[in-house]
């Protein structure tokens, strides 16, 4: 993860100052389309990588609700999600995928409302990311999971019956 501290008022792009960074400019994409605090939420692998957990980002996955939602649909038009669940726009030039719900069991509202707030962006509870790649246990989650526990054994110790309540979803 590279943390880069970029021009402090906006660029002739308009492209508002952000510290997050990574390779294909995917965070400063994102804020560029001034989406409203509290009508999204960034989720999946992106909220393992800036905590550096992870060492690459491939993409964006980010939950959008109401005035949010309606910014993206600018973009492109909606289209219903390949998992069958919701629907999914995709940034025309960008590596970022805004859904309207995150997978069957998760409460938009809650997820958006508790997101932690990282240089600016709400990024998905490391303890929600880690019960949502426990429960879908793909392959490419294994080390993520791992990664997770790494991190929390080393703040809190081994302490498994304090840990399962402490770092529920």
């Amino acid at each position: 993860m590279s943390l880069t501290l970029l021009p402090t008022a906006s660029g002739a792009s308009g492209t508002p100052r952000v510290l997050l960074t990574d390779p294909a400019g995917l965070f400063a994409t994102l804020t560029a389309l001034h989406l409203p605090y509290g009508s999204y939420v960034i989720c999946g692998s992106a909220a393992l990588y800036i905590r550096g957990l992870r060492a690459r980002l491939g993409d964006l996955d980010v939950l959008a609700t109401g005035p949010a939602w309606d910014i993206v649909t600018t973009l492109d038009a909606p289209r219903p999600a390949l998992s069958g669940y919701g629907l999914v726009i995709h940034h025309p030039h960008a590596a970022i995928e805004f859904v309207d719900r995150w997978t069957p069991g998760w409460d938009t509202t809650r997820l958006i409302a508790s997101a932690d707030l990282i240089d600016g962006l709400p990024f998905m509870r490391l303890g929600d990311v880690l019960a949502w790649k426990q429960a879908a246990r793909r392959p490419k989650d294994i080390p993520d999971i791992a990664a997770v526990n790494r991190l929390r054994r080393a703040w809190t110790g081994p302490q498994p019956a304090i840990l399962g309540r402490r770092w529920a979803a």
